[in-house]
């Protein structure tokens, strides 16, 4: 079956592109995408649930888990560079936090060198965020 752009998709990735340092599970993009004025035609759950499934495939957003629940939440990818870095994944809420290419080659060159242990430039690095360390 043919992938292709529809109204729908280009709004969720809009959406999320509005929100790109916030993490979502499938209802909660369906409800606030149905709440943003900026919407014009907002999906229901099933085909957000279709259409990020599409967008994780692709490369363009990131699925992981939330604390240790068995519950997903996506964020947007920054594409082709998110895979020339590392992340870190808060495990309370589920937030994807970028770090800068320059920081995590040198993290991945020191590991290297010490350890002998070769780091995938991609790896997600678990912690809380400062948001839920406060909590």
């Amino acid at each position: 079956m043919a992938k292709y752009n529809t109204l729908q998709k280009e709004e969720l990735r809009c959406f999320l592109a509005r929100h790109k340092t916030e993490s979502f599970t499938v209802r909660q993009i369906a409800d606030r995408m149905k709440a943003d004025p900026e919407v014009t035609k907002a999906p229901g759950e099933s085909t957000v649930y279709r259409l990020v499934k599409e967008l994780v495939e692709s490369g363009e957003v990131k699925r992981t888990v939330k604390g240790n629940s068995r519950n997903f939440v996506y964020q947007l990818t920054e594409g082709e560079g998110c895979h020339h870095h590392l992340h870190m994944k808060c495990v309370a809420c589920g937030k994807l936090y970028h770090m800068n290419d320059e920081e995590s080659r040198e993290i991945v060159e020191k590991i290297f060198k010490e350890e002998s242990f070769e780091l995938d430039q991609s790896a997600v690095l678990p912690g809380k965020c400062r948001e839920c360390k406060g909590s």
